[in-house]
């Protein structure tokens, strides 16, 4: 007889999942036994270093940052708070149009500029070719490492690789000194991340091999243009800033501030997503291929950090996406 999974009993990692174990004594897994909360001295320390480099920002740049906007609620609160705590910066925000965007988040996202006096960008890419890649990133199997595999679906992946690379790419282009993710606190670790040469080659060259482990063979629309980082080019220095590493992360607060501004809830019944209808087709794809929940390890840092609860990380773990959209997904992927 098969031994049922357990689920630990602090987050929501469950033993089905292939690489998390329970432990039989504690009930909880091997995260949550090691898990140590960041000091609010540390904390403390990473907003200094945030004020310093916004509040005074190098000033030979046509921007000061670039913003990666989805027009969802955690890129609209960002990009809100941002500008209300900096006024002066002169933000690039840049949407990208995987061809799947909510026509409801196109017109958040341009709100919200508008509210703040960013620079809106919609980044269009070829669409067709587009949905070619996001078929094969749904066909591939271990095109990505197996740590990425826990942090985002396959499709979601090849998503957010191709928006950092093309962010990267206009940040090295206008000599933007800072870029700006809503990622949180579960999706990403570091506060903080400096951009050299040496790491930019390496990145390019690693979602270069992600895509060709894929069979994807037009590869060049999807990269950092090579010229930029090639020996003697730019100098300057970029980077990556995670405001909600060092914000309190209140998704909920988030949501209603972001509706007194004019912002417009979707209603995608994704309870994972607020601007891509592609989401939910992604994590049953990942699901059935690997047996992982693209969610489940963020949720359950949310809950491990105490940003969540337990009961609410749950029930963000079904999944819920209608025979008719995914047939009509399906459609548009060829698949």
């Amino acid at each position: 007889m098969a031994k049922t999974s357990d689920t630990c009993r602090k987050c929501v990692l469950d033993s089905a999942t292939p690489g998390i174990s329970i432990n039989e004594d504690t009930g909880l897994c091997q995260f949550c036994e090691h898990f140590t909360s960041l000091s609010q001295e540390k904390i403390k320390e990473y907003g200094t270093r945030m004020d310093s480099l916004l509040k005074s920002p190098p000033e030979n740049g046509k921007y000061d940052v670039i913003f990666a906007l989805s027009g969802g609620v955690d890129s609209s609160y960002m990009l809100h708070r941002i500008k209300r705590e900096y006024p002066h910066l002169k933000i690039l925000a840049v949407q990208f149009d995987n061809g799947f965007i909510s026509d409801t988040a196109l017109e958040n996202a341009q709100k919200f500029c508008a509210l703040t006096k960013s620079t809106y960008m919609r980044l269009s890419l070829d669409q067709e070719a587009l949905q070619v890649t996001f078929s094969k990133a749904a066909n591939s199997f271990n095109a990505y490492p197996g740590a990425a595999k826990y942090r985002a679906s396959d499709i979601c992946n090849t998503c957010i690789s191709i928006i950092k690379q093309k962010i990267i790419e206009l940040a090295i282009q206008t000599k933007a000194p800072f870029i700006i993710f809503a990622f949180s606190p579960g999706q990403t670790d570091a506060p903080f991340v400096t951009l050299s040469k040496p790491i930019l080659v390496w990145m390019r060259k690693l979602f270069d091999q992600n895509l060709k482990a894929m069979g994807v063979t037009d590869r060049e629309p999807y990269l950092i243009d090579a010229h930029l980082i090639q020996p003697g080019s730019y100098e300057h220095e970029v980077v990556i800033i995670h405001p909600f590493l060092i914000w309190n992360y209140d998704k909920t607060q988030f949501k209603k501030e972001c509706i007194q501004q004019g912002w417009i809830d979707p209603n995608l019944k994704d309870q994972n997503s607020s601007n891509c209808l592609l989401n939910a087709f992604a994590i049953k794809n990942h699901l059935d291929k690997y047996h992982i929940h693209s969610y489940a390890y963020d949720l359950a840092s949310l809950v491990r950090q105490g940003y969540m609860k337990r009961e609410d990380a749950l029930k963000k773990l079904t999944i819920q996406i209608s025979d008719a959209s995914n047939e009509e997904i399906k459609r548009k992927l060829k698949l």
